[in-house]
């Protein structure tokens, strides 16, 4: 957990376990982030996006990116994290549920510019539906899919609660780093799960990212959907050129390749079909949470940072989440793709876990 006066920790930091462990960078297997292990294949660039100043968004990306997300309009940043930092600033400090359990700079950053920050749980639907049916609170976080439990809110819950808070001028911000492996709307707007088409409801702001689905992380393309008014108003508290004119290359490709774009969903259907299964054998007692590109199992807190320190011990790097409860941590792993990398994770962890309980049943 943090608070305004703590830094949110974030996976995929291997430098650091680099240094604390002995082991160098290479010889890693990262399972800390929800990234996609087969990332997007990065296309031939025109020499010109290297040279030129990327004053304006290039615009194969965003009418590639308003096709994708189904919307009229939208703004590009680099990343989505630069929209979680400058939202809370738009207005007067007010009273914003968050859930306890999620990405953690959404609290960090509503609580640094003075807001009433209302934790609701992780997990479920009926605390944040009372905070907002009763007017308990002004605006609202819902991150969707959360990261790391993997619950889901309908799209009537969120049409429910959107209705409720902009009668008063509320926000309802909805974070989908996760939702693209969710549903795939052209083909079936029935599973759809992304407020996308929904964005220009009144209050209304949804994040996505490039990041995730697409394994695209580092070339920090994210984009908030909104209001044109709106987004008018964010656009003034983006840094200027921010976003590479290569960076906004290769994202336009990406969110233009259909094929590439469902072939993906299948394959890490697969892989989290793989690591579910993995976990479920080795953690048979305790409560697993599975989405497309992460899966997260709950443990006692002790033996969970035990875990985490003898797969680290062996060069593979997980995520820990400390529940509000005190007593437990949700240990999140990110998806393997290559074989090798599935059997070396398979057999560390069941010896890590092994240890664990002949330390619980021996005299």
């Amino acid at each position: 957990m943090s608070d305004a006066k703590t830094n949110p920790a974030h996976g995929g930091d291997i430098q650091s376990a680099s240094q604390r462990f002995g082991i160098v960078p290479e010889q890693w297997l990262d399972c800390s982030t929800g990234i996609n292990p087969d990332a997007y294949p990065i296309p031939d660039i025109p020499e010109k996006y290297f040279y030129q100043l990327p004053t304006h968004p290039l615009e194969i990306l965003i009418s590639a990116a308003k096709k994708y997300y189904q919307v009229g309009h939208l703004l590009l940043a680099a990343g989505s994290q630069p929209l979680i930092e400058a939202i809370p600033a738009m207005r007067q400090p007010c009273r914003v549920a968050i859930p306890d359990v999620g990405y953690q700079e959404h609290i960090y950053h509503w609580q640094r510019c003075g807001h009433q920050v209302i934790q609701y749980s992780g997990f479920d639907t009926q605390t944040l539906n009372r905070l907002i049916i009763e007017g308990d609170v002004d605006c609202a976080v819902v991150i969707n899919p959360n990261n790391p439990t993997g619950k889901v809110q309908s799209i009537a819950s969120l049409k429910k609660w959107q209705k409720k808070l902009s009668v008063k001028g509320g926000w309802l911000i909805i974070d989908e780093a996760f939702i693209d492996t969710f549903n795939d709307a052209f083909q079936n707007e029935e599973a759809n799960k992304s407020f996308a088409p929904y964005s220009e409801l009144p209050g209304v702001v949804v994040l996505r990212s490039v990041g995730k689905f697409f394994g695209l992380a580092g070339i920090r393309i994210g984009f908030a959907l909104a209001e044109k008014t709106f987004l008018e108003q964010l656009s003034a508290r983006m840094v200027l050129w921010s976003v590479s004119g290569v960076s906004q290359y290769v994202a336009a490709c990406a969110l233009a390749d259909r094929s590439w774009q469902q072939l993906a969903r299948l394959r890490l259907l697969n892989h989290s079909q793989w690591m579910l299964s993995l976990l479920d054998s080795v953690f048979p007692q305790q409560k697993i949470y599975s989405t497309a590109l992460f899966v997260s199992v709950k443990v006692d807190k002790t033996m969970a940072a035990a875990i985490a320190e003898a797969l680290a011990k062996g060069g593979i790097l997980i995520r820990q989440w400390p529940l509000p409860d005190g007593e437990n941590t949700l240990l999140r792993f990110g998806l393997l793709s290559a074989k090798d990398d599935r059997d070396r994770l398979a057999i560390l962890l069941r010896q890590a876990v092994n240890a664990e309980y002949d330390l619980l049943v021996s005299p």
